[in-house]
């Protein structure tokens, strides 16, 4: 019976219960895009925090410091024993490789990750489950003509000019606005030295067809390959300038401490927070006068039907849980239109609009849905409560 009636009561003041809706929606909607904005920016920087809080310095090597390919005219430096040796002192490095190999009649860019890499951080994908299979297993990034399933032979040569052959098989597809660790070659986005600088995006390079990345750690040792990209090379105490010197030297267009690096990332963090802090504050207390002005305006309208329950029989308390199914019932519909919303806004501005769902974004929608329940319930009970039968009916 309770249920009946609010039913029947949302569609006897749809236009109030309408309004709440929308309100509602707008709310969850721009919360949901604020959180995930912040999401998204922890999860970059969460999986190498270990490194970027030890010693160490972040380097990006150019690909001209290969001279365009691996010919060995350049210093030529594919491991973390190479980059250990080359600079003196023991390193462990995490990064991509540019891989001397290429797909016949494609001009996709071929890379190769380090295992830490691909075990530590996982992009948005569109297909396909990130580097599951055994073997020399591969990723594509989107529209590069490629799905899952598919099989890709590469060719190379070996240092004595022998012809090889490989088949990877991809297993995902990238997202195309996607950002991966270890691809950023921009000088000029070094300039941020935040953990950002790490991240590259999978579509930047525009002479390629797309990205297609394996596992570093499948390839065979005759296939030339050399780190390029953003580096994180972390180390024990040295002598910082000799290494800052070398590392130049092998083409390091640019090199910053680790612990800059992570200074600058957590003023980075901060600074977004504190940025939508004020909106999101602004957005409850608009969810929450707005809460309170639609429940007391529907709780007046109401007060007669209340009234003629309360001769019937109904405790008050009665009264008020319909107040709160159809305060749960506005609140389904608004979660509805703001899934809804949310994807065509993401589908319509994929460069502008990220969403991310996780325990940050699911505890933002429950404070705006708590305080929307909350309200509800307390207009109504404090309204009824105060409120004499007779007295309304006499105002009726």
């Amino acid at each position: 019976m309770l249920f009946r009636y609010a039913v029947k009561s949302l569609r006897r003041y749809a236009f109030i219960n309408l309004l709440t809706v929308i309100q509602l929606t707008a709310a969850l909607t721009m919360t949901a895009f604020m959180v995930s904005s912040v999401s998204l920016r922890l999860l970059r920087y969460m999986p190498f925090e270990e490194e970027l809080t030890a010693g160490g310095r972040l380097a990006v090597f150019g690909q001209f410091a290969h001279d365009g390919d691996l010919s060995g005219s350049f210093t030529m430096i594919n491991t973390a024993e190479e980059m250990s040796a080359y600079l003196g002192t023991e390193v462990k490095v995490l990064g991509t490789h540019l891989c001397g190999a290429e797909v016949r009649g494609s001009s996709l860019n071929v890379r190769s990750a380090d295992r830490d890499i691909i075990e530590s951080y996982e992009p948005e994908l569109s297909e396909g489950r990130w580097f599951a299979d055994k073997g020399i297993c591969a990723v594509v990034t989107e529209g590069c003509g490629y799905s899952v399933g598919d099989s890709i032979a590469l060719e190379y040569f070996t240092a004595d000019n022998t012809e090889r052959q490989l088949t990877a098989a991809v297993t995902a597809v990238i997202k195309k606005d996607a950002r991966l660790p270890g691809l950023s070659c921009d000088n000029e986005g070094a300039q941020k030295d935040t953990f950002e600088l790490f991240y590259g995006s999978a579509s930047n390079d525009d002479s390629s067809k797309g990205l297609l990345l394996i596992d570093e750690s499948t390839l065979p040792d005759d296939l030339p390959r050399a780190y390029i990209g953003a580096l994180l090379i972390s180390y024990p105490d040295a002598d910082e300038s000799e290494l800052t010197g070398r590392l130049s030297a092998a083409g390091s267009l640019y090199s910053v401490s680790m612990s800059e690096v992570d200074k600058n990332s957590r003023r980075y963090l901060a600074e977004r927070i504190y940025e939508l802090l004020p909106l999101i504050v602004i957005l409850c207390i608009m969810a929450f006068v707005g809460s309170i002005s639609t429940a007391a305006l529907s709780t007046r309208r109401q007060l007669g039907d209340y009234a003629v329950f309360t001769l019937c029989g109904l405790q008050k308390r009665s009264c008020t849980l319909i107040g709160l199914i159809q305060s749960i019932i506005t609140l389904a519909a608004a979660g509805a239109l703001t899934a809804v919303s949310a994807a065509i806004i993401v589908r319509i501005y994929p460069d502008r609009f990220y969403l991310h769902t996780d325990l940050l974004l699911l505890a933002g929608e429950t404070v705006i849905a708590a305080l929307f329940i909350a309200v509800s319930l307390a207009v109504p009970a404090l309204m009824i409560g105060r409120s004499e039968v007779r007295d309304i009916l006499k105002i009726e």
